[in-house]
C-alpha cells in the first residue's frame, strides 16, 4: 500500500479527488497540507456536494470532514471500535502535530486479528 494514494491538497478539485479514490479503492482520501491533516473526502461527501449543485472543480477543502476519526497511535482495541461503530474502510494514525504517521486499512486490520 503506498501511502501517497491517500492524499489529496486542500485545493484539489473534486475531480481529481475521485481520481485518486479510484486508484487507492478505499473510497476516501485524506486531506492534507504542510504535512497537517485537516480533514477526509469520502465518497459520501463528494455525493452530498454534488447533490448540492456544487461543481466538479470545488476544492476538496470545501467539501472536507473535519470531524474525522483517527488515532494518535495503533492500538487493536480502539481501531476495532472505530471499524465497528463508524464503518470506515481506514483509519488515519497522526501524531501529536496531526502529521500522518500511517495508515491502517479494514483488510489490514481483518488480516491481523485472524
Amino acid at each position: 500500500m503506498n501511502i501517497k494514494e491517500f492524499i489529496v491538497a486542500p485545493e484539489n478539485n473534486i475531480s481529481s479527488v475521485i481520481e485518486q479514490i479510484l486508484i487507492n479503492g478505499h473510497r476516501a482520501v485524506i486531506v492534507i497540507k504542510k504535512k497537517k491533516v485537516l480533514g477526509i473526502v469520502s465518497e459520501g461527501d463528494i455525493l452530498k456536494a454534488l447533490i448540492y449543485k456544487k461543481k466538479l472543480h470545488t476544492k476538496a477543502e470545501n467539501i472536507m470532514n473535519k470531524s474525522f476519526k483517527f488515532l494518535k497511535s495503533y492500538d487493536d482495541k480502539k481501531a476495532k471500535e472505530i471499524f465497528r461503530k463508524h464503518l470506515v474502510s481506514f483509519i488515519p494514525i497522526v501524531n501529536s502535530k496531526m502529521e500522518l504517521v500511517k495508515i491502517i486499512t479494514l483488510e489490514q486490520f481483518l488480516k491481523k486479528i485472524k
